[in-house]
């Protein structure tokens, strides 16, 4: 299945530079996209883990194409990106 059919499935969100996705159970979002070379400032799921410590990403380009999820398995709860641009799925 392709990102593109995920999303037509389920939904998601487009986040950019500057932006903050809060997210909840409901929101389900379980992985994340990279549209555009992005950096972030916080990636945390439902049980408040670091994401970007828990993955050794503080201050690291993550390039366009690249998917992310938390090792947990859970939703993310807060993304906040400082450049480039994602799609979070929900599943």
């Amino acid at each position: 299945m392709t990102i593109e059919e995920t999303v037509a499935l389920k939904g998601g969100i487009y986040a950019d530079s500057g932006a903050t996705v809060t997210g909840t159970q409901a929101t389900n979002y379980r992985y994340l996209v990279v549209n555009e070379d992005a950096v972030f400032t916080t990636l945390t799921d439902m049980a408040d883990t670091d994401i970007i410590a828990e993955w050794g990403i503080s201050g690291k380009t993550l390039k366009s194409g690249m998917i992310l999820a938390p090792a947990s398995k859970l939703a993310f709860k807060t993304v906040t990106v400082a450049s480039g641009s994602v799609l979070l799925i929900k599943l």
